[in-house]
């Protein structure tokens, strides 16, 4: 039997610009110490155009990156969320990302797969 993965979903969607491949690998403990693998294009926007200088815009959006996801909690903690599936989504408490107060999620692809950060679907 040949046996075949998935094809990724998120490679079509870097390929359509929704998705960027996040460069930096290394785990993060508040999220199950997985690495983030993609940020959403929309949440990589608002967080570089934080940078004071245009030069520093990726070394800024990766640290601000880096702190948020320390922040995060997984979302079958909440209170109501008890029956969701752990350690498929983190959620963050709004913080100013941009000109909004804004949640970020961090969901995983699958069991002990990468993480994809970015906002809510209603946001």
């Amino acid at each position: 039997m040949n046996h075949h993965p998935p094809a990724d979903d998120r490679e079509r969607l870097v390929a359509a610009g929704v998705l960027l491949r996040y460069q930096d690998h290394r785990p993060h403990p508040s999220l199950g110490h997985s690495p983030i693998g993609y940020v959403s294009t929309a949440l990589w926007f608002e967080l570089t155009a934080l940078a004071i200088v245009p030069a520093a815009a990726a070394t800024t959006a990766h640290a601000l990156l880096r702190s948020i996801a320390a922040d995060a909690v997984d979302a079958a903690l909440a209170p109501g969320n008890e029956t969701a599936p752990r350690d498929d989504l983190y959620v963050t408490h709004p913080a100013h990302i941009g000109p909004y107060r804004r949640v970020v999620w961090f969901q995983r692809s699958g069991p002990r797969g990468l993480i994809t950060a970015m906002f809510p679907p209603d946001q």
